[in-house]
């Protein structure tokens, strides 16, 4: 009887173990490559290992349940306010939203501080879209607008700008990353495309005409957008690096990272 005790409870902290998963990724992959602070090559060699990181683990990192998907990226909510006595006044409650787009995300430069632990980089996405359930009141010049539907949005390519912080965390097990803040900023885009469903209750000529008034006037209306995107964005991405780094040796990506 004992001895049967004994092998369940072997079979039960087996069990737990594997449920759990690893405290941190044991084994580097061989898709990142620890850059040296100093090397003339750093730059070229950081943009890969960013690279990787929207490519090689957009569903995830295996093992590690953590970390959900980044493309596409689920966004609770967003919401959107402003001033009423603008020309374009949008006040918006997103839900359920959508963004996918980030896994065919190039990095086109990348650069480290050593000082100040800061990364940066400018990314490149072909396509970025934005789906969701709305609901939506304001106006555009002399148009009201008040309805509620499903809808999406859409930045044709969008150059990004990223800038992450951090400090060194060194452990029994490697030396890791706290990352304390990340901030993302739309650069440019090259089109925006903006639809809306149900906007007018049904008013099929009504939406069509708004759609047209969107699109045909889209700078002003991505300007509306940009700055609640940029925040809910780079809040998510700033949890997900949060979690990546504490899972993922930051040696694995610069090497002297201490």
């Amino acid at each position: 009887m004992l001895e049967k005790i004994a092998k369940f409870l072997i079979i039960l902290v087996v069990l737990t173990a594997t449920a759990n998963g690893s405290k941190y990724l044991a084994q580097k992959p061989d898709f990142l490559t620890p850059c040296v602070v100093g090397d003339p090559s750093i730059n070229s060699c950081l943009a890969q290992n960013l690279q990787a990181l929207f490519h090689q683990w957009k569903d995830g990192i295996p093992g590690y349940n953590a970390l959900g998907s980044l493309d596409p990226l689920h966004i609770k909510r967003v919401k959107f306010s402003q001033d009423a006595s603008q020309a374009i006044a949008i006040n918006a409650d997103l839900q359920n939203v959508y963004v996918t787009g980030a896994g065919q995300a190039v990095i086109k430069e990348a650069s480290f501080d050593p000082k100040h632990y800061v990364m940066k980089a400018l990314v490149f996405v072909p396509k970025l879209r934005f789906q969701f359930d709305y609901k939506l009141k304001g106006h555009v010049v002399a148009l009201n607008l008040n309805g509620r539907g499903s809808g999406y949005f859409e930045a044709e390519k969008a150059l990004l700008y990223l800038e992450m912080a951090g400090r060194p965390r060194v452990t029994p097990e490697g030396g890791f990353a706290d990352v304390d803040s990340l901030k993302i900023s739309f650069r440019d885009i090259k089109q925006f495309h903006i639809q809306l469903q149900n906007l007018f209750g049904g008013n099929k000529p009504l939406e069509d005409s708004a759609h047209t008034l969107f699109n045909e006037n889209w700078r002003e209306f991505y300007e509306v957008l940009r700055p609640a995107a940029e925040q809910t964005v780079g809040g998510v991405l700033l949890d997900r690096m949060k979690k990546t780094f504490a899972y993922v040796p930051a040696s694995y990506f610069i090497k002297d990272f201490h």
